[in-house]
């Protein structure tokens, strides 16, 4: 008998920001046995201290992100350790631009970021990007994941994502010192763009850390990426509502390639 779940929520009081509250309501309820750490910006993360599944920061304001920049870096080389150990970890939105080299803000001021992935982001408040997404996700097949490969087709390692782009910033990759300098892309853009207008190449990922601009949010959107990532946490789970988010799930991908769709806001 599998381990009781232990999932980290980091700071959910900021990351609130397009939808990404949904993401650890719909892991609460696709996993319900789990412990789950909601961890207040003021308090410590619970995984300073000990080992965790999983970790979970969303979407938040641009001024939360710079003080939740400032409160990670002390705990970058325990990040660097977990990740390497195998804790699975999902950075939403804006929260994806923390693993960076840094951001650099219309004044010239720079936010340090955990330098995990080697890239940077220039960050513009006056253009904002607000446009659907659909990409391909080429997930690895892990021999440990408790998830036959007959009840999910995420077990096979390889998806299609979808979801939104709301976000005032643009990554360029390279010149870095990064941590895990043999990242890949955590999913290739067919619909919409990927760290910037000219590249498909959509966030990053290394062993079990997943980071992503989309939001919307993200795991209920992705019922089979959920199931891939309960997987990578040794859990043998399906996700919630599992019928019903699935019959969304492809219609939203028969709706995302529509030629010329455009967000709904």
């Amino acid at each position: 008998m599998m381990a009781r779940p232990v999932i980290e929520s980091l700071f959910p009081e900021f990351c609130n920001q397009g939808g990404d509250n949904g993401n650890m309501m719909y892991l609460r309820a696709s996993l319900p046995e789990a412990e789950v750490i909601e961890t207040g910006f003021t308090d410590e993360p619970a995984f300073a201290t000990r080992d965790v599944d999983f970790i979970y920061l969303g979407y938040m304001t641009e001024e939360e992100q710079e003080l939740v920049a400032a409160k990670l870096m002390p705990l970058r080389d325990r990040l660097i350790e977990l990740v390497n150990a195998g804790c699975t970890m999902l950075f939403t939105g804006n929260a994806a631009e923390l693993l960076g080299e840094g951001i650099t803000i219309a004044d010239g001021h720079v936010v340090p970021g955990l330098r995990l992935f080697d890239f940077t982001c220039t960050q513009d408040l006056s253009d904002r990007i607000v446009e659907v997404f659909l990409g391909r996700f080429e997930g690895e097949q892990d021999a440990s994941a408790r998830v036959p490969a007959e009840e999910s087709a995420a077990a096979q390692g390889a998806l299609e994502i979808v979801g939104y782009k709301i976000q005032f910033t643009r990554a360029r990759t390279g010149g870095g010192t990064a941590a895990f300098a043999g990242a890949q892309p955590f999913c290739t853009a067919e619909v919409g763009f990927g760290l910037n207008r000219e590249s498909r190449l959509e966030g990053f990922r290394y062993k079990n850390l997943f980071a992503t601009w989309l939001c919307g949010p993200l795991l209920p959107l992705n019922p089979l990426f959920t199931e891939y990532l309960m997987a990578r946490m040794g859990c043998r789970s399906e996700a919630a509502f599992r019928s019903e988010a699935l019959a969304a799930y492809a219609k939203r991908l028969e709706e995302f390639r529509t030629p010329g769709i455009t967000m709904p806001i």
